[in-house]
């Protein structure tokens, strides 16, 4: 199934699903335990939807603003659907338990599907972040990319062409190439938009993003992914290891290393809390 990410808010849900009976919930397991043919099994799903509700509701408040919570119900119930298919209540788990991994498991599998990046790419980033910590180490210095590239055994050309990579798969909204009129507003497409009262200023918007922009130049994308996500979405390092399929040590090992090159980079130049 194809999730197009948009810029869109997020939704939210205005009142608690009708709770499945637990009856017909019994009735629907034991016909479906039997011949687990597919009608059955969407008749589950379809009175087990509220605990897709529920989760999805729960992780759209901790997902990044341009995820939306209708794509999370979708990846969410692929999750339930796998779950219901899977289920086996010999093994003495109860569903709801069992359940709720799967979700979570696709939601978060979802998440890594939209990252761009090839497998070779990914696999650069961490071994630079390896060789960049051991120089950094023993040279007590940021290391050249010459320097990281001989750490790395890899020709100096081969390192600058796979960080040039490491930098492509940024996400561009389709927002971004929607025709504008003559008069440099917003296309008559979107004329419909209203307002929020509520939204934050746009230039205060644009003044954190050129400030972000600035202050994690230099970075590799993972860096920035671990900053943006631990400062601006307030994931903890956990919820960020299941992001970016790393482990809780790892991400505070990266964040670490980053903020420590971040305060000899701008000692003096910004108020001591922002480098803090």
């Amino acid at each position: 199934m194809n999730r197009a990410t948009t810029p869109q808010a997020k939704t939210v849900v205005s009142s608690n699903p009708p709770v499945p009976d637990p009856d017909e919930l019994v009735r629907l397991w034991k016909h479906y335990l039997k011949r687990r043919d597919p009608a059955t099994r969407n008749k589950i799903v379809e009175k087990l939807s509220p605990l897709v509700y529920s989760h999805a509701s729960r992780l759209s408040r901790r997902l990044p603003a341009q995820i939306s919570y209708d794509e999370i119900c979708s990846a969410a119930f692929d999750g339930l659907i796998e779950a219901v298919e899977a289920y086996d209540p010999n093994r003495q788990a109860k569903f709801e338990t069992f359940c709720q991994q799967r979700i979570t498991g696709a939601v978060m599998d979802w998440l890594r599907s939209l990252d761009a990046q090839s497998r070779t790419v990914r696999t650069f980033e961490k071994r630079r972040m390896h060789a960049r910590e051991v120089l950094d180490s023993e040279l007590s210095r940021p290391p050249t990319n010459s320097e990281i590239a001989q750490q790395m055994r890899i020709t100096t050309a081969r390192y600058e062409h796979l960080a040039r990579l490491s930098l492509l798969g940024k996400e561009v909204h389709f927002s971004a190439m929607e025709p504008e009129n003559e008069n440099h507003g917003r296309s008559s497409s979107r004329a419909w938009d209203v307002g929020d009262p509520e939204q934050a200023s746009p230039d205060s918007k644009v003044s954190r993003e050129l400030l972000t922009d600035y202050i994690t130049r230099g970075l590799s994308r993972e860096e920035r992914l671990v900053l943006i996500l631990y400062y601006y979405e307030e994931l903890t390092m956990a919820e960020i290891g299941l992001v970016l399929d790393l482990s809780e040590s790892r991400v505070s090992q990266i964040h670490k290393d980053v903020i420590t090159r971040l305060r000899q980079r701008f000692v003096g130049q910004f108020p001591h809390e922002m480098v803090a």
